[in-house]
């Protein structure tokens, strides 16, 4: 390990325990990205957190070329901070969240997908604004902040059909966004491929019984602000829609 993967570590624990921000690092190696990340995963284990799955982002390939990155990135999900869908959302402890959109899926007993739902996910990076790289973005753990998750649905193969060809909307207030299966590599079952395959050229153990797995943000997320209603929903597939207010 080196110095720097070190330092940074360091630097991101801090901001995160002291609800600060930092600059984001620069010139900054994907493999050193993940490395400082597993280092900080391990710091929340020791303090009693558990894994309870995975969030994939930077999903949409037309996006790659201005990335950097020819694949999606990944980091933790932990039991501390997902939860069943709230009827209204409190984001005061964090600094600058953004809400996404996305479909959650979970693993059962044979390492397969067994439940399907609508969720948030709630990203609020440790730098000062949200202008940052991709490596930066997995140094910080994905930015990952908490995980809403609607009531789950089994999971049944012809549902894969519908994968393909969800069109979701997702409006907080009177800021509209929509999307659909293209930003998620044409569908959540290619994003947990992809995650499966670049979890195995990182020699990572990989998923898990009863993991669940965050696919990407199906539409661009949008700044979380008070006193708003926050609606989602795809068609495509009967999924239970996001209805909650801040």
């Amino acid at each position: 390990m080196s110095a720097r993967v070190q330092h940074l570590a360091d630097e991101l624990w801090a901001a995160r325990t002291s609800r600060a921000t930092v600059a984001p690092a620069a010139d900054l190696s994907l493999a050193d990205a993940y490395a400082v990340a597993a280092i900080n995963h391990q710091r929340r284990l020791a303090q009693g957190d558990v894994g309870v799955g995975r969030k994939i982002g930077h999903t949409n390939p037309s996006l790659w070329p201005t990335q950097g990155v020819s694949a999606p990135s990944w980091g933790w999900l932990y039991a501390a901070s997902t939860q069943p869908m709230p009827q209204v959302l409190d984001f005061s402890a964090w600094l600058k969240p953004k809400a996404e959109l996305e479909v959650v899926l979970r693993l059962g007993a044979d390492g397969e997908v067994d439940a399907i739902a609508l969720g948030l996910e709630i990203v609020d990076p440790p730098y000062h604004d949200w202008q940052f790289s991709v490596p930066a973005a997995i140094a910080s753990g994905g930015v990952h902040a908490a995980l809403l998750i609607n009531p789950w649905q089994p999971f049944e193969p012809s549902m894969a059909a519908g994968l393909q060809q969800l069109v979701a909307r997702f409006q907080l207030g009177d800021t509209l966004t929509e999307g659909g299966s293209a930003a998620v590599l044409g569908t959540p079952l290619q994003a947990l491929a992809s995650l499966r395959e670049v979890l195995r050229e990182q020699g990572d153990p990989g998923l898990k019984p009863g993991d669940v797995i965050t696919t990407g943000a199906l539409a661009p997320s949008i700044l979380l602000r008070p006193g708003i209603e926050i609606h989602g929903s795809v068609t495509g597939l009967n999924l239970v829609p996001v209805l909650l207010r801040t």
